[in-house]
């Protein structure tokens, strides 16, 4: 949830069951009977987690009545509604999955609940430690389960779009993605602009100026690498072409 990137071959797969309703989207999930699938999960400077659920089964102003009584949720709110599905920002103190194996050699690649439950998808780099990783969640997630652990094969499937906007964002820090994530889920980018660069960076818990260095510096990068690739390709077709 913190990046979601392809899997790497050589990579270890690990699939986690928790039942911790320390964790907001669980208790959340076991409350309103709904489904919480994770988007991203950022640290914020004050020490909090901004994270981006999209919730399902569910109305969002139950969620909103639900979130209100949880005393690790310090802010919630809607970010876009759907027929089916309703895109929700929260900002969470406490345990948190994504803050459990931020500093550890895995990457989450799904997070969901329901029901109570929660099923946690993460990687391990090929070089990381999988002992530590799995002893990591078993420390701080009392009744946390291992359900598999799988090395991932060396076929690369065709690129994806999961694959294809993690080639795109590569080159962008955590901070950098969030920031234009978090602008353009505001509506900064949208005309008329509905939210302001300071709104954007309260929802970050950072300065101004501290969002707008990583939100244009990210946007540069971002730009930079989808024109690169284009030019990549219109080379390749040009040889192409000569042959």
């Amino acid at each position: 949830m913190t990046r979601q990137q392809p899997p790497r071959s050589g990579a270890v797969e690990l699939v986690f069951s928790l039942h911790d309703e320390r964790c907001f989207f669980i208790a959340a999930s076991e409350r309103t009977g709904g489904e919480f699938i994770g988007e991203r999960a950022v640290h914020r400077a004050d020490g909090n987690m901004l994270e981006f659920f999209t919730v399902r089964g569910v109305r969002p102003a139950t969620v909103l009545d639900v979130a209100a009584d949880l005393p690790m949720v310090r802010e919630a709110r809607v970010v876009s509604e759907h027929s089916d599905s309703t895109l929700m920002e929260f900002v969470v103190s406490g345990p948190c999955v994504a803050a459990t194996l931020a500093d550890t050699d895995a990457v989450i690649r799904d997070v969901r609940a329901d029901d109570g439950n929660a099923r946690i998808v993460a990687d391990v780099s090929p070089h990381g430690d999988v002992r530590k990783v799995v002893d990591r969640v078993f420390e701080r997630h009392e009744g946390a389960r291992l359900l598999s652990k799988r090395t991932l094969g060396d076929t690369i499937p065709g690129l994806s779009n999961t694959s294809h906007n993690a080639h795109l964002t590569a080159d962008l820090t955590d901070k950098q993605l969030a920031a234009v994530e978090v602008a353009t889920r505001e509506g900064y980018f949208s005309w008329p602009r509905e939210s302001t660069a300071a709104e954007c960076a309260t929802v970050m818990g950072v300065s101004q100026p501290t969002f707008s260095q990583h939100l244009w510096t990210g946007l540069e990068k971002l730009l930079r690498s989808l024109f690169e690739t284009d030019e990549e390709v219109s080379d390749d077709s040009l040889v192409n072409d000569t042959i």
